[in-house]
């Protein structure tokens, strides 16, 4: 019986938690803030402005910028169903990423279920800079 309570006090003194404090907290320095940088001037285009068609502009001349896609999903069942309208916001946001006055050969397709989603949309277009307006 004496070993029993021998152990459990030598257990109980032996693993106590050791603590450890930074004394150096309070005599760091706050790091050094960069000089301001020279201001460009910066352009700034709201996805509202950008131009969607179907098919191909011929009217105005352009140069391409390379393809936006963007792509809403249903994770879960309670959640709601992605639109149309929700995937061509994404599309205009990433096509003013690029730049792009305007989205021509804007397709849309339905996603299926796969492990990872229940159902989707996935919208993709070639983003276009008109050379003149």
């Amino acid at each position: 019986m004496k070993q029993w309570i021998v152990a459990i006090l030598s257990i109980g003194l032996f693993s106590g938690c050791s603590m450890s404090f930074n004394y150096n907290f309070w005599s760091q320095k706050a790091p050094e803030t960069p000089s301001p940088a020279a201001v460009k001037e910066v352009k700034i285009a709201l996805p509202s402005t950008v131009l969607m068609y179907d098919l191909d502009i011929t009217d105005r001349p352009y140069t391409s910028l390379g393809e936006v896609s963007a792509s809403l999903t249903k994770l879960n069942p309670w959640g709601e169903e992605p639109t149309q309208a929700q995937v061509e916001a994404k599309l205009k946001e990433e096509a003013v990423k690029k730049g792009a006055d305007a989205l021509i050969f804007v397709r849309y397709t339905k996603l299926g279920a796969s492990w990872n989603r229940l159902s989707g949309i996935e919208g993709k277009a070639q983003a276009v800079k008109f050379t003149r307006y």
